[in-house]
């Protein structure tokens, strides 16, 4: 796919990289230039202020999701921000080169670190557990010493956490099966597990939290308007 087959109103994910920093955010295509290989999108605010991610060494890839598709990233984006005639402000965005499938299962696992309960099989028992990653098609949880399960045990964890800047709240039932074992130095064990179906919600708020855990890093490395 070539960047100028994008749609207006789809929905983007910029990774923005500089240095040894990674931010995350969302946009949106406003129109198309399909003869300058160039799409407008919704431009970034920070504190009130656009952000111009043309700084020294920064590299911009952009991720569009597809209907009935898997996203599409478009690697090494060359971007300007824009004014208006109407004084609001885009970037535009354009690259000859085309996409290349994303699978985002297998590229995005994002840190949870919440406490929870966990049950095991048919036992009704509850153990507590910290949830250390999730990602689309799996988690892992951190156990005390004392709790032992074998590979394939059926597991259920119950997800709640709530994103201050977004004032959401979220619950998520994880089913899955352990996959992973490792033994940590202080004892500890963790369980890597593949989720048993697809939960609902979860990507949005995979993308949602490491958002918000990636703004707290440094901005210093972009220009603003």
């Amino acid at each position: 796919m070539r960047i100028e087959e994008l749609r207006p109103g789809q929905e983007l994910t910029l990774f923005v990289s500089v240095k040894d920093n990674s931010l995350v955010f969302t946009s949106k295509v406003q129109e198309i230039n399909r003869k300058r290989h160039m799409i407008f999108a919704d431009a970034v605010f920070q504190n009130g202020k656009p952000i111009s991610f043309r700084g020294k060494g920064v590299i911009l890839n952009v991720l569009a999701s597809v209907p009935d598709d898997k996203p599409h990233l478009f690697k090494n984006v060359a971007n300007t921000l824009l004014r208006r005639s109407d004084g609001t402000l885009c970037y535009s965005l354009t690259t000859i080169a085309e996409s290349v499938a994303y699978n985002r299962r297998q590229n995005f696992r994002c840190y949870i670190g919440v406490e929870t309960s966990i049950q095991f099989g048919s036992n009704h028992a509850a153990y507590e557990a910290i949830i250390r990653d999730v990602s689309s098609n799996g988690f892992s949880v951190v156990c005390d010493s004392n709790i032992k399960f074998m590979e394939g045990s059926l597991v259920h964890v119950v997800l709640k956490d709530q994103i201050q800047e977004f004032g959401e709240k979220y619950m998520f039932h994880l089913y899955g099966l352990i996959a992973r074992i490792q033994e940590l130095e202080n004892g500890n064990t963790i369980y890597g597990c593949r989720l048993n179906n697809h939960v609902a919600g979860l990507d949005s708020y995979l993308m949602k939290k490491e958002r918000y855990r990636l703004k707290k890093t440094s901005y210093g490395s972009f220009r603003r308007e």
